[in-house]
């Protein structure tokens, strides 16, 4: 009776020590980690469902010359990799003003690429194009404090060369929830 008694109590005993374990796994399994907020000012975007902020940001604006447009470059890089974002006006007058609203009727141009994680920064060049699926839109512009804010969506093919510089491979990307904010731009007349 005693030998049974004690069978009794380690099995009573076991049984807690699975039920707090399992109740452990629960909890675990119910705590959700909340996604990293955008930045107050910089880059930030959802690439193929993993979030990627930039860590230096530059932007320019530039104007091409008398009546013939403005270029508003925006890139951001982390590490080895970059977004960059290219968006012309045409017929513009000089000044750091850009149009706000989508990249779309004056804003007939508009390029963006983003590098794959094997190569290095300066390997890339960029091709502009627009694919469907591609949004721009600028959402704020202060000229005096030359700060710029917008969103951006769009699909993205990355190139893989050999040695030789053939293509042999090409990775699709997806860039979703983009934004740059509050990036100072620099002004070329």
């Amino acid at each position: 009776m005693k030998i049974s008694k004690r069978i009794s109590k380690n099995l009573l005993n076991a049984a807690l020590l699975f039920a707090v374990a399992l109740l452990q796994n629960c909890k675990k399994d119910g705590v959700k980690t909340a996604a990293a907020a955008p930045p107050a000012q910089g880059m930030y975007a959802v690439v193929n469902d993993t979030a990627w902020t930039a860590v230096t940001v530059a932007a320019s604006l530039e104007h091409t010359g008398f009546g013939t447009g403005k270029i508003f470059t925006c890139r951001g890089t982390m590490g080895n990799k970059m977004i960059q974002i290219i968006a012309s006006q045409n017929d513009a007058s000089p000044g750091s003003d850009f149009p706000l609203g989508p990249a779309n009727g004056n804003l007939t141009s508009f390029g963006y690429y983003i590098l794959p994680v094997h190569l290095s920064l300066t390997e890339q060049n960029p091709t502009p194009s627009t694919d469907a699926g591609t949004s721009l839109v600028i959402t704020a512009i202060d000229t005096t404090k030359r700060l710029i804010s917008g969103t951006f969506t769009f699909p993205a093919r990355d190139s893989i060369y050999d040695a030789f510089g053939n293509v042999i491979l090409v990775v699709k990307n997806q860039i979703n929830n983009g934004i740059f904010k509050q990036v100072p731009y620099r002004y070329t007349p």
